[in-house]
Formats: structure tokens, C-alpha cells, sequence
């Protein structure tokens, strides 16, 4: 009896200590299954802030954001105050009048940060929005609002009560908005930042107490309409147009499928519409990680057969497991693999305390950052994304092949609490024998792995809980 009692002892001890049995997934991955064409990653950057300027003008954070961070993406701020004075004849706007000492400096940021980033990275990518437009052409005669509010996309009444939001371009100053965003691009071109796209507005439907300014549906196509004609007619017809930059997830009348709807029916905004673009929240703050959100966008936009860029967006806590149970990971996938995103460019790169606003710290890096560069690091601008299964399940999967250099990535996601064992195989066998691997985790933070053998085209990996892997496998040329 007292061996029995001893043997059952051990056996419990061992059970008790094993912790969770490990799931087994099989992943597949088939390089003839075509999605989109990854153009990049990045973020805006907070200039409103002198210490956050003085961070992004070391050489520091711009290695940390070209060559650590590997984002390739700067989303421009085109600034209103700019252009103080009113100006009678539109065709007198000249960005040689234009103020980028405006505001302590906010506009000059950009370009000193775009230019340092240009010497790290000539393909650096700049794209710009409109918050607001210069204050002479608004109704209210302000680049901001006394309080918040909304509108849907047919009228600039406030929802919820009869008043008539003021914070919006007067229409006999169209035309001069429009030469002021022509000129926006001229002048950034002359400085060394190129614009690579521009958007006439930053979230239409909403007025703020910061830079904003409204503008209903069929006026957003008007003005897009005309921007086209306008710079094809200044010789800066390549400069793309993305909008109409309202939240992903606003699928209520007069939200964000009525906003596209119109500007696809308006015949010159249809014609001069480059990207679909929105914005990552649920509600202006809140980061939107749903996946049937995204999948519904693509739904409503897919037919309309051009890319869709997230412009902005929340990527929640910095704290592990929060960046693959419910935060940036998710954010990421979603928005590759579930509405088939060519760009992700979330809110802001940096902060001075951990926010959903910020990817990291100042100049430190917090777990959030490291589930970030599993995707911004490792999948190069001018990568396909191929076919992954399972994208939802256990884990979620995403892969991506460069047949330029070669490379083939895949990202696991283990956002459960259950260990994984995962069998990698190929659909079609792979031109290499070996995938560097790349892990963070709780006890990780974008650990090497070393190399993963592939045996007969596949491999077994084993995933803690709370988990994001990066494989990577190298065509030798």
C-alpha cells in the first residue's frame, strides 16, 4: 500500500507540474494563393510636445524608427496655420508665403524628421492629411471647435440635436483649399519630403477642440474631384489621394459605407480616388481589434477594386500578453488578413508614458514595440501576401513572399494560454531547408531562435502561451 501511495504521488506531482497540454495545429502555407501588395508600415508623429520634437531630430529615434522599427512610412500633419493671412485670388497661394515656424515649430518637424529619415531610407514614403484647413476659409474662422461632435455623411447638422457645426470650409473657398493642398505637395517636394499621397481630411465626421474640420459626403467628393484635376494640372498627377479617413468600424447611416458609397458615385472623385483609407477605432479613441469589423469593411469595399490603407488607429496596452491577446498583433492581422490591407500607419510611434496611442516609450521599447516589429521588421515593402491557413483559429497565421529577394515570411500568433505545437508545411516545397525563427513571449522579447529545420518541407514549432513567431526563409541567389 505505501508503494501505491508513493507512485500516486509522483504521478500527481508530475501531472500538477506539466502545466497545460500543448494543442497541435497544422499550418499550411501556398505560395499560388494571391492577396495584396504590402506597401508599408509606419505612424504620425506627436509635434505638439517641444520635448517629443527634440526626440525625433536626434539620430537616435530616426535609427530607431527607419532601421529598427523597419517602418518605411511617415503620415504628415499638412497644417493650416501655415497660411495665416487671407488670400483674395486662389491662384495667388504660394507655398513660398507658407509659415512651417507655425505653432512652435509643428510643421518644421516633419520636415526635418522626413529628411534625416530620407537619408536612412530614399524610398521613405511620406503621406499627408488635413486636420484643418487655414482658419480664413472655415465658417468659423478657426482651425478648432469649442466643443466635440459629429455628423453623418449627408448633412453638418450635429447628430443628436438641430444645430449646424460651423467648423467646416466655407464654399466659396474650395477652390483656395485646394490650391493651398497643391501647394502643400509643391512645397514638401522642394524641401526634400516628397508626398507620396495626401488626404484632404482627418476623420470628417468629427469636430474637436483640437485641429479639425468637418465635411459631409458629397462636399469631401467635390473637393477630391477637384484636387485630382488640379494637381494633374500642376504636374503632380502621381501624387495618389487616400480618404475618406473616418473609422473602420462606423457602419451606421451616414457613417463610413455612405461616405464611400458617394464618393465612388461623384464621377471626378471616383476618377481621382487612388486608396480607400480609414481609421482604426471603434469610437475615436478606443483601438478596433475585431476581426468581423474589418472583414464587414471588406465586404463593402472590395468591388470598388483599389487598396485600403489604415491611416490611423489605437494599438491598446503595452503590457504582456495584452499585444497578442487583444492589442497590436490583432490590429495587425486583422487588418492584413481580414480587410487586406496594403499600409498600416497606427496613431503615433512614440509617447512619454504607455498609452494605446504609442507603440513605445520615448526611446524605449516596451513589449508592445516587439509584437510590432514581428510585422514591421520582417515584411519588406513589395511583399505578396500568399495563403496561410488557419488565419483565425488557434493561432493566426499570415505569410508573405518578396520574389524579388526571395524571402518568404510567416507570423504565428498564440494568443491563448494553452502552449502550441505547430507542424508547418507547404503547399508547393520550398526553395530552402531552413527558417530563421524569431520569438517574443513572456519571457522573450524578439528572441533568436536560431535556424528551424525543415524536414521533407515541413517543421514542428513549439509556441509558448501568449506567444508571436516570425519564420523566415531566404531563397540563396
Amino acid at each position: 500500500m505505501l508503494g501505491t501511495r508513493v507512485l500516486w504521488s509522483v504521478l500527481c506531482l508530475v501531472f500538477l507540474s506539466a502545466g497545460p497540454v500543448a494543442a497541435r495545429t497544422a499550418v499550411t502555407i501556398d505560395s499560388e494563393e494571391r492577396h495584396q501588395t504590402i506597401e508599408g508600415w509606419g505612424t504620425c508623429l506627436v509635434a505638439w510636445r517641444e520635448p517629443m520634437r527634440e526626440l525625433y531630430r536626434t539620430p537616435e529615434f530616426q535609427d530607431i524608427y527607419v532601421r529598427q522599427l523597419g517602418f518605411n512610412v511617415v503620415r504628415i500633419n499638412l497644417w493650416g496655420p501655415t497660411l495665416t493671412d487671407p488670400v483674395e485670388d486662389w491662384r495667388d497661394i504660394r507655398w513660398q508665403d507658407f509659415d512651417f515656424g507655425a505653432h512652435g515649430g509643428r510643421p518644421q518637424i516633419f520636415i526635418d524628421f522626413g529628411q534625416a529619415a530620407r537619408q536612412l531610407n530614399p524610398e521613405m514614403k511620406f503621406i499627408g492629411s488635413v486636420w484643418s484647413p487655414p482658419a480664413w476659409m472655415k465658417v468659423n474662422q478657426s482651425i478648432t471647435d469649442e466643443a466635440s461632435g459629429a455628423i453623418g455623411a449627408f448633412s453638418y447638422q450635429r447628430r443628436g440635436n438641430d444645430q449646424v457645426i460651423d467648423n467646416r470650409v466655407k464654399p466659396e473657398f474650395f477652390t483656395h483649399f485646394v490650391k493651398w493642398m497643391v501647394e502643400m505637395v509643391k512645397a514638401h517636394d522642394a524641401m526634400g519630403v516628397p508626398l507620396y499621397a495626401i488626404s484632404p481630411t482627418n476623420e470628417p465626421q468629427f469636430t474637436q477642440t483640437f485641429e479639425s474640420c468637418v465635411w459631409t459626403a458629397e462636399d469631401l467628393a467635390t473637393i477630391i474631384g477637384m484636387l485630382g484635376e488640379m494637381l494633374e494640372q500642376e504636374g503632380y498627377g502621381h501624387v495618389k489621394i487616400f480618404a475618406p479617413e473616418t473609422m473602420t468600424g462606423h457602419f451606421y447611416e451616414g457613417g463610413t459605407p455612405d461616405y464611400v458609397r458617394i464618393i465612388m458615385e461623384h464621377e471626378a472623385a471616383a476618377e481621382h480616388l487612388d486608396v480607400i483609407a480609414t481609421h482604426g477605432y471603434s469610437d475615436g479613441v478606443e483601438a478596433e481589434i475585431d476581426a468581423n469589423v474589418s472583414l464587414r469593411l471588406w465586404e463593402i469595399i472590395k468591388d470598388y477594386g483599389l487598396p485600403f490603407w489604415v491611416t490611423e488607429g489605437g494599438t491598446r496596452g503595452h503590457d504582456w500578453p495584452e499585444p497578442v491577446t487583444r492589442g497590436v498583433a490583432n490590429m495587425y492581422h486583422n487588418a492584413l488578413v481580414a480587410s487586406n490591407a496594403t499600409m498600416v500607419v497606427p496613431w503615433q510611434v512614440t509617447g512619454g508614458s504607455p498609452s494605446t496611442h504609442n507603440l513605445m516609450v520615448m526611446s524605449e521599447f516596451t513589449p508592445k514595440t516587439y509584437a510590432t516589429m514581428h510585422y514591421s521588421r520582417f515584411i519588406r515593402p513589395g511583399a505578396v501576401r500568399i495563403g496561410a491557413e488557419p488565419g483565425y483559429g488557434d493561432v493566426l497565421t499570415s505569410a508573405f513572399l518578396h520574389e524579388e529577394d526571395g524571402r518568404l515570411t510567416v507570423v504565428i500568433v498564440n494568443p491563448s494560454e494553452r502552449p502550441q505545437e505547430v507542424e508547418l508545411g507547404f503547399a508547393q516545397p520550398p526553395a530552402f531547408d531552413r527558417m530563421q525563427a524569431y520569438r517574443t513571449s513572456a519571457q522573450e522579447r524578439g528572441q533568436s531562435l536560431g535556424d528551424v529545420a525543415l524536414r521533407d518541407g515541413r517543421a514542428d514549432l513549439a509556441m509558448p502561451p501568449h506567444s508571436i513567431v516570425t519564420l523566415q526563409g531566404r531563397v540563396q541567389r
